[in-house]
Protein backbone atom coordinates (compact mmCIF):
# COMPACT_ATOMS: atom_id res chain seq x y z
CA UNK A 1 0.00 0.00 0.00
CA UNK A 2 1.21 3.49 -0.87
CA UNK A 3 -0.23 6.56 0.85
CA UNK A 4 0.73 10.12 -0.06
CA UNK A 5 -0.08 13.06 2.20
CA UNK A 6 0.50 16.66 1.21
CA UNK A 7 0.34 19.88 3.20
CA UNK A 8 -0.16 23.24 1.51
CA UNK A 9 2.08 26.25 1.92
CA UNK A 10 0.00 27.54 4.83
CA UNK A 11 0.40 24.26 6.67
CA UNK A 12 -3.35 23.98 7.31
CA UNK A 13 -4.35 22.55 3.95
CA UNK A 14 -4.09 18.80 3.99
CA UNK A 15 -4.82 16.38 1.15
CA UNK A 16 -4.21 12.81 0.10
CA UNK A 17 -2.95 12.03 -3.39
CA UNK A 18 -3.49 8.87 -5.40
CA UNK A 19 -0.14 7.20 -6.16
CA UNK A 20 -1.04 6.89 -9.84
CA UNK A 21 -1.58 10.69 -10.04
CA UNK A 22 1.53 11.68 -8.13
CA UNK A 23 4.12 13.73 -10.00
CA UNK A 24 7.48 14.48 -8.42
CA UNK A 25 7.51 18.03 -9.81
CA UNK A 26 4.39 18.85 -7.78
CA UNK A 27 6.31 18.52 -4.52
CA UNK A 28 7.70 22.05 -4.83
CA UNK A 29 4.17 23.46 -4.72
CA UNK A 30 3.56 21.95 -1.28
CA UNK A 31 4.88 22.76 2.14
CA UNK A 32 5.55 19.07 2.85
CA UNK A 33 4.84 15.77 1.10
CA UNK A 34 4.95 12.49 3.01
CA UNK A 35 4.95 9.23 1.06
CA UNK A 36 4.49 6.09 3.18
CA UNK A 37 4.93 2.63 1.67
CA UNK A 38 3.82 -0.33 3.81
CA UNK A 39 3.48 -4.02 3.03
CA UNK A 40 5.27 -6.78 1.17
CA UNK A 41 4.54 -5.42 -2.30
CA UNK A 42 8.26 -5.27 -2.98
CA UNK A 43 8.03 -5.04 -6.77
CA UNK A 44 5.39 -2.28 -6.65
CA UNK A 45 7.31 -0.29 -4.05
CA UNK A 46 10.61 -0.69 -5.86
CA UNK A 47 9.09 0.48 -9.13
CA UNK A 48 7.49 3.50 -7.46
CA UNK A 49 10.67 4.52 -5.66
CA UNK A 50 12.87 4.08 -8.71
CA UNK A 51 10.63 5.26 -11.54
CA UNK A 52 8.52 7.98 -9.94
CA UNK A 53 10.92 9.27 -7.30
CA UNK A 54 14.23 8.47 -8.98
CA UNK A 55 15.88 7.17 -5.82
CA UNK A 56 19.23 5.40 -5.78
CA UNK A 57 18.91 1.74 -6.79
CA UNK A 58 21.26 0.37 -4.14
CA UNK A 59 19.53 2.39 -1.42
CA UNK A 60 16.17 1.04 -2.59
CA UNK A 61 17.50 -2.52 -2.35
CA UNK A 62 18.62 -1.85 1.24
CA UNK A 63 15.20 -0.40 2.06
CA UNK A 64 13.46 -3.49 0.66
CA UNK A 65 15.42 -5.98 2.72
CA UNK A 66 13.78 -7.50 5.79
CA UNK A 67 17.08 -7.51 7.71
CA UNK A 68 19.79 -4.90 7.32
CA UNK A 69 21.85 -3.12 9.99
CA UNK A 70 20.60 0.42 10.71
CA UNK A 71 22.69 3.05 8.97
CA UNK A 72 22.79 6.61 7.65
CA UNK A 73 23.94 7.60 4.16
CA UNK A 74 24.08 10.78 2.12
CA UNK A 75 22.96 9.97 -1.42
CA UNK A 76 23.16 11.97 -4.63
CA UNK A 77 21.14 15.17 -5.21
CA UNK A 78 21.17 15.99 -1.49
CA UNK A 79 19.02 12.98 -0.59
CA UNK A 80 19.42 11.54 2.90
CA UNK A 81 18.84 7.89 3.73
CA UNK A 82 18.28 6.61 7.28
CA UNK A 83 17.61 2.96 8.03
CA UNK A 84 16.24 2.16 11.50
CA UNK A 85 15.05 -0.91 13.40
CA UNK A 86 11.83 -0.59 15.37
CA UNK A 87 9.35 -2.84 17.14
CA UNK A 88 6.46 -4.15 15.12
CA UNK A 89 2.95 -3.02 16.05
CA UNK A 90 2.24 -6.13 18.17
CA UNK A 91 5.35 -5.95 20.37
CA UNK A 92 4.62 -5.05 24.00
CA UNK A 93 6.77 -7.55 25.91
CA UNK A 94 10.18 -9.16 25.87
CA UNK A 95 8.95 -11.50 23.11
CA UNK A 96 9.18 -8.70 20.59
CA UNK A 97 9.42 -8.63 16.84
CA UNK A 98 11.23 -5.98 14.83
CA UNK A 99 10.66 -4.28 11.50
CA UNK A 100 12.97 -2.33 9.26
CA UNK A 101 12.00 1.30 8.76
CA UNK A 102 13.61 3.10 5.82
CA UNK A 103 13.48 6.92 5.60
CA UNK A 104 14.43 9.14 2.67
CA UNK A 105 14.18 12.91 2.84
CA UNK A 106 15.21 15.93 0.84
CA UNK A 107 13.84 19.44 1.03
CA UNK A 108 10.12 19.13 1.70
CA UNK A 109 9.82 15.46 0.67
CA UNK A 110 9.75 12.55 3.15
CA UNK A 111 9.53 8.90 2.11
CA UNK A 112 9.11 6.05 4.60
CA UNK A 113 9.00 2.36 3.80
CA UNK A 114 8.30 -0.63 6.08
CA UNK A 115 7.18 -4.19 5.30
CA UNK A 116 4.90 -4.47 8.36
CA UNK A 117 2.69 -1.93 10.15
CA UNK A 118 4.69 0.45 12.33
CA UNK A 119 3.12 1.66 15.57
CA UNK A 120 5.34 4.76 15.53
CA UNK A 121 4.16 5.85 12.09
CA UNK A 122 0.53 4.97 12.89
CA UNK A 123 0.67 7.14 16.02
CA UNK A 124 2.01 10.09 14.05
CA UNK A 125 -0.62 9.66 11.33
CA UNK A 126 -3.40 9.47 13.92
CA UNK A 127 -2.10 12.51 15.81
CA UNK A 128 -1.95 14.55 12.59
CA UNK A 129 -5.39 13.40 11.46
CA UNK A 130 -6.97 14.29 14.82
CA UNK A 131 -5.10 17.59 15.06
CA UNK A 132 -3.45 16.36 18.26
CA UNK A 133 -0.13 17.33 16.69
CA UNK A 134 0.37 20.44 14.57
CA UNK A 135 1.22 19.99 10.91
CA UNK A 136 5.01 19.55 10.59
CA UNK A 137 6.78 22.70 9.43
CA UNK A 138 9.47 20.77 7.58
CA UNK A 139 10.68 17.28 6.79
CA UNK A 140 12.89 16.97 9.86
CA UNK A 141 10.09 17.77 12.33
CA UNK A 142 8.05 14.94 10.83
CA UNK A 143 11.01 12.58 11.01
CA UNK A 144 11.73 13.62 14.58
CA UNK A 145 8.15 12.81 15.61
CA UNK A 146 8.48 9.34 14.07
CA UNK A 147 11.98 8.65 15.43
CA UNK A 148 11.11 9.80 18.92
CA UNK A 149 8.13 7.46 19.07
CA UNK A 150 10.25 4.64 17.64
CA UNK A 151 12.85 5.02 20.38
CA UNK A 152 10.27 5.55 23.12
CA UNK A 153 8.79 2.11 22.46
CA UNK A 154 12.02 0.46 23.63
CA UNK A 155 12.06 1.95 27.12
CA UNK A 156 8.86 0.35 28.58
CA UNK A 157 10.02 -3.12 27.56
CA UNK A 158 13.47 -2.56 29.04
CA UNK A 159 11.90 -1.35 32.28
CA UNK A 160 9.69 -4.46 32.39
CA UNK A 161 12.76 -6.64 31.96
CA UNK A 162 14.57 -4.74 34.72
CA UNK A 163 11.67 -5.19 37.16
CA UNK A 164 11.45 -8.89 36.34
CA UNK A 165 15.19 -9.36 36.80
CA UNK A 166 14.89 -7.91 40.30
CA UNK A 167 12.13 -10.43 41.07
CA UNK A 168 14.20 -13.29 39.69
CA UNK A 169 17.14 -12.25 41.86
CA UNK A 170 15.01 -12.77 44.97
CA UNK A 171 13.46 -16.00 43.70
CA UNK A 172 16.87 -17.54 42.97
CA UNK A 173 17.72 -17.39 46.68
CA UNK A 174 14.28 -18.58 47.81
CA UNK A 175 12.95 -21.00 45.21
CA UNK A 176 15.36 -21.66 42.33
CA UNK A 177 13.82 -23.63 39.48
CA UNK A 178 14.53 -24.60 35.90
CA UNK A 179 11.78 -22.19 34.79
CA UNK A 180 13.79 -19.25 36.12
CA UNK A 181 16.88 -20.42 34.25
CA UNK A 182 14.87 -20.72 31.01
CA UNK A 183 13.51 -17.21 31.54
CA UNK A 184 17.01 -15.85 32.11
CA UNK A 185 18.23 -17.50 28.92
CA UNK A 186 15.38 -15.88 26.98
CA UNK A 187 16.18 -12.47 28.49
CA UNK A 188 19.84 -12.92 27.59
CA UNK A 189 18.98 -13.63 23.96
CA UNK A 190 16.57 -10.70 23.61
CA UNK A 191 18.81 -8.24 25.46
CA UNK A 192 21.67 -9.18 23.16
CA UNK A 193 19.45 -8.13 20.24
CA UNK A 194 18.43 -4.90 21.98
CA UNK A 195 22.05 -4.07 22.77
CA UNK A 196 23.04 -4.59 19.14
CA UNK A 197 20.11 -2.49 17.86
CA UNK A 198 20.90 0.26 20.37
CA UNK A 199 24.53 0.36 19.27
CA UNK A 200 23.48 0.71 15.61
CA UNK A 201 21.02 3.50 16.40
CA UNK A 202 23.58 5.35 18.48
CA UNK A 203 26.05 5.09 15.62
CA UNK A 204 23.44 6.40 13.12
CA UNK A 205 22.66 9.51 15.16
CA UNK A 206 26.35 10.08 15.86
CA UNK A 207 26.94 9.98 12.10
CA UNK A 208 24.12 12.49 11.55
CA UNK A 209 25.73 14.84 14.09
CA UNK A 210 29.07 14.80 12.27
CA UNK A 211 27.69 15.47 8.76
CA UNK A 212 26.68 19.12 9.15
CA UNK A 213 23.08 18.55 10.32
CA UNK A 214 22.09 22.22 9.91
CA UNK A 215 22.81 22.02 6.19
CA UNK A 216 20.15 19.29 5.92
CA UNK A 217 17.55 21.17 7.90
CA UNK A 218 18.10 19.12 11.05
CA UNK A 219 17.54 20.80 14.41
CA UNK A 220 20.63 20.09 16.45
CA UNK A 221 18.84 20.03 19.82
CA UNK A 222 16.35 17.44 18.56
CA UNK A 223 19.14 15.38 17.03
CA UNK A 224 21.02 15.50 20.33
CA UNK A 225 17.87 14.35 22.10
CA UNK A 226 17.60 11.33 19.77
CA UNK A 227 21.29 10.53 20.19
CA UNK A 228 21.04 10.66 23.98
CA UNK A 229 17.93 8.49 23.95
CA UNK A 230 19.65 5.89 21.74
CA UNK A 231 22.73 6.04 23.96
CA UNK A 232 20.59 5.53 27.06
CA UNK A 233 18.78 2.55 25.54
CA UNK A 234 22.08 1.01 24.47
CA UNK A 235 23.65 1.42 27.91
CA UNK A 236 20.49 0.19 29.66
CA UNK A 237 20.31 -2.91 27.44
CA UNK A 238 24.02 -3.56 28.07
CA UNK A 239 23.58 -3.18 31.83
CA UNK A 240 20.63 -5.56 31.90
CA UNK A 241 22.44 -8.05 29.68
CA UNK A 242 25.34 -8.09 32.14
CA UNK A 243 22.87 -8.38 35.03
CA UNK A 244 21.24 -11.36 33.31
CA UNK A 245 24.64 -13.01 32.92
CA UNK A 246 25.37 -12.40 36.63
CA UNK A 247 21.99 -13.86 37.63
CA UNK A 248 22.57 -16.90 35.43
CA UNK A 249 25.95 -17.46 37.07
CA UNK A 250 24.35 -16.88 40.46
CA UNK A 251 21.62 -19.43 39.72
CA UNK A 252 24.22 -22.01 38.70
CA UNK A 253 26.26 -21.26 41.83
CA UNK A 254 23.21 -21.62 44.09
CA UNK A 255 22.23 -24.86 42.36
CA UNK A 256 25.77 -26.20 42.70
CA UNK A 257 25.83 -25.20 46.38
CA UNK A 258 22.53 -26.98 47.03
CA UNK A 259 23.78 -30.05 45.18
CA UNK A 260 26.97 -30.01 47.25
CA UNK A 261 24.92 -29.92 50.45
CA UNK A 262 22.87 -32.90 49.30
CA UNK A 263 25.99 -34.80 48.28
CA UNK A 264 27.60 -34.01 51.64
CA UNK A 265 24.63 -35.46 53.53
CA UNK A 266 24.60 -38.55 51.33
CA UNK A 267 28.36 -38.96 51.78
CA UNK A 268 28.06 -38.72 55.57
CA UNK A 269 25.29 -41.32 55.57
CA UNK A 270 27.36 -43.59 53.33
CA UNK A 271 30.46 -43.26 55.54
CA UNK A 272 28.40 -44.02 58.65
CA UNK A 273 26.97 -47.22 57.25
CA UNK A 274 30.16 -48.59 55.65
CA UNK A 275 31.74 -49.77 58.95
CA UNK A 276 28.36 -50.90 60.26
CA UNK A 277 27.80 -52.93 57.11
CA UNK A 278 31.31 -54.36 57.48
CA UNK A 279 30.64 -55.51 61.05
CA UNK A 280 27.23 -56.91 60.11
CA UNK A 281 28.82 -58.69 57.15
CA UNK A 282 31.42 -60.41 59.31
CA UNK A 283 28.92 -61.71 61.83
CA UNK A 284 26.50 -62.62 59.12
CA UNK A 285 28.88 -65.24 57.71
CA UNK A 286 27.67 -68.79 58.30
CA UNK A 287 30.82 -70.35 59.72
CA UNK A 288 30.30 -73.08 62.32
CA UNK A 289 33.14 -72.09 64.60
CA UNK A 290 32.76 -68.40 65.53
CA UNK A 291 33.58 -67.92 69.25
CA UNK A 292 31.48 -64.79 69.66
CA UNK A 293 28.33 -66.65 68.64
CA UNK A 294 28.46 -68.63 71.85
CA UNK A 295 28.80 -65.63 74.15
CA UNK A 296 25.74 -64.67 76.10
CA UNK A 297 26.15 -60.92 75.59
CA UNK A 298 27.72 -60.94 72.11
CA UNK A 299 24.61 -59.57 70.35
CA UNK A 300 24.48 -56.54 72.63
CA UNK A 301 28.25 -56.05 72.44
CA UNK A 302 28.16 -55.96 68.63
CA UNK A 303 25.22 -53.54 68.65
CA UNK A 304 27.07 -51.35 71.15
CA UNK A 305 30.20 -51.44 69.03
CA UNK A 306 28.21 -50.39 65.95
CA UNK A 307 26.56 -47.55 67.86
CA UNK A 308 29.95 -46.43 69.22
CA UNK A 309 31.44 -46.36 65.71
CA UNK A 310 28.48 -44.34 64.38
CA UNK A 311 28.57 -41.85 67.24
CA UNK A 312 32.34 -41.52 66.98
CA UNK A 313 32.15 -40.75 63.27
CA UNK A 314 29.41 -38.18 63.87
CA UNK A 315 31.58 -36.45 66.49
CA UNK A 316 34.55 -36.37 64.08
CA UNK A 317 32.39 -34.96 61.25
CA UNK A 318 30.95 -32.35 63.59
CA UNK A 319 34.36 -31.17 64.81
CA UNK A 320 35.62 -30.87 61.22
CA UNK A 321 32.58 -28.84 60.25
CA UNK A 322 31.31 -31.33 57.68
CA UNK A 323 27.84 -31.47 59.23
Amino acid sequence: MISIRSWGKSGEEFSEIEPSRFVLDSVSASRLVWIDLVGDETAEHQQFLQDQLGLDKLAIEDAMRHRHPPKFEILEDGLNFLLMRGFDAASTSVKFGTIQLAMFWRGNLVVTRHAKPSASISEVQTALANAEQPAPADAWRLLYAILRRLLDRYLPILLKIEARLEEIEELILKRPSDRLLAELMEFSSQLKRLRRIGAYHEKCFASLRTHDPKARGIHVTQLTDLFEQAERLHSLATLQYEMTADLTNGYLSVSAHRLNNVMRVLTVVTVLFVPLTFIAGIYGMNFEFMPELQWRWSYFIVLGSMASVAIGLLIVFRRRGWI
